[in-house]
């Protein structure tokens, strides 16, 4: 396993108290795990050579969060109190189900759960960032000194983020074509799909932002990751969009949207956020150089040999973590 990629996957779990919604596990819970990853590779390296059993593998934590709010390394001073309110307030948010009546699209969003979202700092840079239902986010944990793959820089790890990203929305079912800018993240460009490539007039007035990137670093371990947009909503009022209470990244005169926005008369199962979990982690192996591309991989994706997916409760229950301790994460 030590040439493999493990994956750990934060399902939501049923809500018993709403029975047709999901309850999704917090981004404190994500946090927590990620932690732990973080000290079991930090504690290995610390290690005498002499002494070391085999080195933890390689991970990545994929999860989509209840309704978070995050704030940037750059924001010292703390938020108004009206802003904190706002930003706290009720959020009736669900998946963006396309046309001209879907959530999210400035249509009727009844049915829709409320959540309230909560609010945290992140040791990344930026400013506020949402995270939420209709997302995924990818938190690699590995050692960017590591034997088993060529040694990574920041620039290096940061680029290895963004180029999965884009290899992943260019292949089907998204086909999406997605790019960087000189600011963090993976962009496309409206009505940009992999068939346009070679017709549609770049037009930089219109890039949108798909994939948010944070990346933080504790002696070549890595933590925090990529944050792709499935189908959360990205348009309408305040109280369904949770884009409209912010300033995405402090970014301004820039947009946020995501693969349902770009993709909008596309089938809802091609929008599957286990799909694309699936498909960004086999990528993201390959691009480790864990393991080979399958035959045809250019259309299909890289083989998924070389990840094997985790039963979170048997890796929680190996780290002594009590079943009451976890459910209050939820």
């Amino acid at each position: 396993m030590s040439s493999s990629l493990r994956h750990i996957r934060l399902l939501p779990s049923l809500n018993q108290s709403a029975a047709s919604h999901p309850s999704y596990p917090s981004y404190a819970l994500a946090t927590r795990i990620q932690t732990q990853l973080q000290l079991d590779l930090l504690s290995w390296k610390a290690q005498p050579p002499s002494t070391r059993g085999p080195p933890p593998p390689p991970t990545l934590l994929s999860f989509t969060p209840a309704p978070t709010y995050t704030f940037g390394r750059r924001q010292t001073e703390p938020l108004a109190a009206a802003e904190l309110e706002r930003l706290r307030a009720p959020l009736r948010t669900g998946e963006w189900r396309g046309g001209r009546g879907g959530a999210g699209a400035g249509g009727n969003n009844e049915g829709a759960p409320w959540f309230t979202p909560i609010t945290t700092h992140a040791p990344r840079g930026g400013l506020t960032t949402y995270h939420g239902p209709g997302q995924v986010v990818f938190w690699p944990v590995i050692d960017l000194r590591a034997p088993t793959y060529a040694p990574l820089t920041v620039r290096d790890y940061a680029c290895l983020l963004e180029k999965t990203t884009i290899a992943t929305l260019g292949r089907r079912p998204w086909g999406l074509r997605g790019f960087t800018t000189g600011n963090p993240g993976v962009w496309v460009r409206h009505g940009e799909s992999r068939a346009e490539w070679n017709t549609t007039k770049e037009n930089e007035n219109d890039e949108r932002k798909i994939a948010a990137l944070g990346v933080h670093l504790r002696r070549h371990v890595t933590s925090l990751g990529v944050a792709i947009n499935v189908n959360v909503p990205v348009t309408g009022p305040e109280d369904a969009n949770p884009w409209a209470r912010i300033v995405a990244c402090g970014l301004g005169d820039k947009g946020v949207t995501s693969i349902a926005h770009e993709l909008r008369d596309y089938e809802q199962h091609a929008l599957s956020e286990e799909t694309l979990a699936r498909q960004w982690a086999a990528e993201f192996a390959q691009h480790l150089g864990l393991g080979p591309r399958a035959d045809g991989a250019d259309e299909k994706g890289p083989d998924e040999g070389p990840v094997w997916d985790v039963d979170v409760g048997d890796l929680l229950r190996g780290w002594g973590w009590g079943w009451q301790a976890i459910f209050e994460y939820y």
